[in-house]
């Protein structure tokens, strides 16, 4: 039996976070809540949209 590494694209982690199935912000970790339609993560002020079927939109300024 052989170890495989599990290696997750940004890809696959934007359709976890829309479909629901990870809680966890992409830029910070931290949890993220579900609120109409935009994921937003209340420690790093980080939004995702759905702009479309499958696609995620970030809306983030530094500073």
């Amino acid at each position: 039996m052989s170890v495989e590494a599990l290696n997750r694209t940004l890809e696959q982690e934007l359709h976890a976070l829309l479909r629901g199935a990870s809680l966890e912000c992409l830029v910070c970790g931290e949890f993220v809540l579900h609120r109409a339609g935009m994921i937003s993560c209340p420690e790093c002020q980080a939004e995702f949209r759905s702009s479309g079927e499958t696609r995620l939109q970030l809306t983030l300024q530094a500073g």
